[in-house]
């Protein structure tokens, strides 16, 4: 049997400020058709992070004979499983059989089980409200406050305004968070933390910046995302600027430079405050309409890709709520999603409640009864998956900070 190995993509930077990254392939071994796609489909399919006891892909529905390589795991029904001795972050090689054929895939790193979300947001009635502060949930609906709904730290460069504050796993596990710099600024804030507690190297990076190829106005960086894509071992920074027409995306490997931007998608109109999902080998956005009158059309839609994240092409004309909103999260339970976002002319969260990702039919959560949210006048939230001892080391953090 034929083992068949694909090396990543290889996006080198070059120049200073404004380091560009392009992609190259390099291929040890030529797959026809069939290979091509089936490797393509599973390392797609494949999270960077994958938490013990999650369920392998499957092959559109065919099943795949896996085998751990490296790493201490094991792989019981179909679920990869972190041994007693394995590391907090265990690195993993995975090997995948179709038809006969073997498939390594790498850079994949095995986290202990996932236990809960971890909420990052801003607001608050007081002078400090733009400010990032953090929240947690097990259950998706009843969240706890942490460091009593008060900042968790304040910006010390820049406008010091930090809004839309959202954290990326780095591929060793740690995190970065990254935040909007105020309100027209070109440039958002970056910070490391390796506990959730302590946040280090605050800096400046540029993500709206022109280029040879595309003129931006830059003036803005709208609610930064990102997350990690080990197809190419680089980070993915999403952001919006009503001012440059909608949404775009640049390149890091190191949150210190960035690519130039490029155009995420092109709805047709402006659009602000999309966020990407994944589930397995799709991907799925839900932004905002900022035409206006806002009266009219400041609600949320979705939009679908056909490839990755890259390929959004389908969107939706149906929207989701039927009110003024904004800043929208995901995230996924057992058996659901629960879809929440600023309900901004009230000051306050709402939810609503899907069984499939893609689907247009949502159903309204009733908020005082069914969620608890005891922050004071949230807004612009976002949401990470975490561990226990993640939990432990944040949670026991703060109530440390607090004694001292």
């Amino acid at each position: 049997m034929k083992k068949i190995l694909i090396l990543f993509f290889s996006l080198i930077l070059v120049g200073c400020s404004t380091k560009s990254i392009q992609p190259s392939f390099d291929n040890e071994a030529k797959l026809d058709t069939s290979q091509s796609e089936i490797y393509n489909y599973l390392n797609q399919s494949l999270d960077s992070f994958i938490f013990s006891g999650s369920q392998l892909p499957t092959y559109k529905g065919e099943p795949v004979e896996w085998e751990v390589i490296q790493g201490e795991a094991e792989i019981s029904e179909n679920r990869l499983v972190k041994k007693k001795n394995a590391s907090e972050y265990e690195n993993i090689v995975l090997q995948g059989k179709v038809n006969g054929e073997t498939y390594l895939f790498e850079q994949l790193l095995l986290l202990d089980e996932q236990i809960g979300y971890l909420m990052t947001y801003f607001g608050g009635n007081d002078k400090n409200y733009e400010n990032p502060k953090l929240a947690y949930t097990f259950d998706g609906m009843l969240w706890y406050l942490i460091n009593d709904d008060k900042p968790i730290f304040k910006a010390t460069t820049g406008s010091k305004k930090v809004r839309d504050p959202s954290l990326v796993r780095k591929k060793d596990g740690s995190f970065a968070m990254i935040a909007t710099q105020g309100w027209d600024n070109p440039s958002i804030y970056i910070w490391d933390t390796n506990d959730l507690v302590h946040y280090e190297n605050e800096r400046l990076l540029q993500v709206n910046k022109s280029s040879d190829d595309l003129q931006m106005s830059e003036k803005q960086a709208w609610a930064p995302e990102g997350f990690y894509d080990r197809r190419i071992d680089q980070y993915v920074i999403t952001w919006s600027s009503p001012k440059d027409g909608g949404m775009y995306y640049n390149y890091t490997t190191d949150f210190n430079d960035v690519s130039y931007p490029k155009k995420l998608l092109d709805t047709g109109f402006v659009v602000i405050d999309g966020t990407i999902i994944k589930e397995g080998y799709d991907y799925t956005i839900v932004l905002k309409d900022e035409r206006e009158p806002m009266e009219e059309y400041s609600q949320l839609f979705l939009g679908t890709s056909s490839t990755d994240y890259l390929g959004f092409d389908t969107f939706s004309s149906k929207r989701i709520t039927g009110h003024q909103s904004e800043g929208p999260f995901y995230l996924k339970r057992d058996y659901d999603y629960i879809l929440y976002y600023d309900d901004y002319t009230r000051k306050q969260f709402q939810a609503m409640t899907t069984y499939e990702l893609r689907s247009e039919i949502f159903e309204d959560v009733v908020v005082i009864k069914e969620v608890i949210a005891p922050m004071e006048s949230p807004r612009h939230a976002s949401v990470i998956p975490i561990t226990w001892k993640e939990w432990e080391r944040v949670t026991q953090g703060f109530v440390m900070e607090e004694d001292k």
